[in-house]
């Protein structure tokens, strides 16, 4: 079981390295019956475009968005690394971990659909825009979302030995 646990925590880890760079989703923006003479008007702003996890961090900081940033920034990237990083030492450690680092990797675990959901809210609501933008869903959405179950799955698993290792 250790080692099915180790191997779904690289999978994991590799989904969630290449979430983080790879695009989420991309935009092709329109304005309706406006849309030929916004692109010879603004060519670069009807651009299609793609946002990864990281690019959109870093784009919210420079345009001043530094709360919002700083929230994505904590509940994508550096919550599910610290949730992935116990789990880590948990399976090759077997056991050896506190009470209170289980008890912090189950509020983790409650936090780590948040960037999903994020995503699919703001996928929701620029599909409602009018004028006809196009929103299409990237590769890194959905490994970042099979990173995420891959991660509620072995932290179950690890919660359920750790229970069954001191006899409860």
């Amino acid at each position: 079981m250790r080692r099915i646990i180790l191997f779904l925590i690289i999978i994991s880890c590799f989904l969630f390295g290449s979430a983080s760079i790879l695009p989420i989703f991309s935009i092709e923006p329109a304005v309706g019956e406006w849309t030929a003479l916004a692109e010879i008007l603004s060519p670069a702003e009807m651009q299609p475009q793609s946002f990864s996890l990281l690019e959109g961090v870093r784009l919210l900081w420079q345009e001043n968005e530094k709360i919002l940033a700083v929230i994505i920034g904590l509940f994508s990237l550096l919550l599910p690394v610290i949730k992935l990083s116990v789990l880590w030492a948990e399976a090759l450690f077997s056991g050896t971990l506190s009470k209170k680092w289980m008890s912090f990797l189950r509020a983790v675990s409650k936090y780590a659909m948040l960037e999903v959901f994020l995503v699919a809210m703001t996928v929701l609501l620029l599909k409602q825009m009018p004028g006809g933008s196009r929103i299409t869903l990237e590769s890194g959405f959905y490994a970042f979302g099979v990173s995420v179950l891959l991660s509620l799955v072995v932290a179950q698993f690890v919660e359920t030995q750790k229970r069954e290792s001191e006899g409860i």
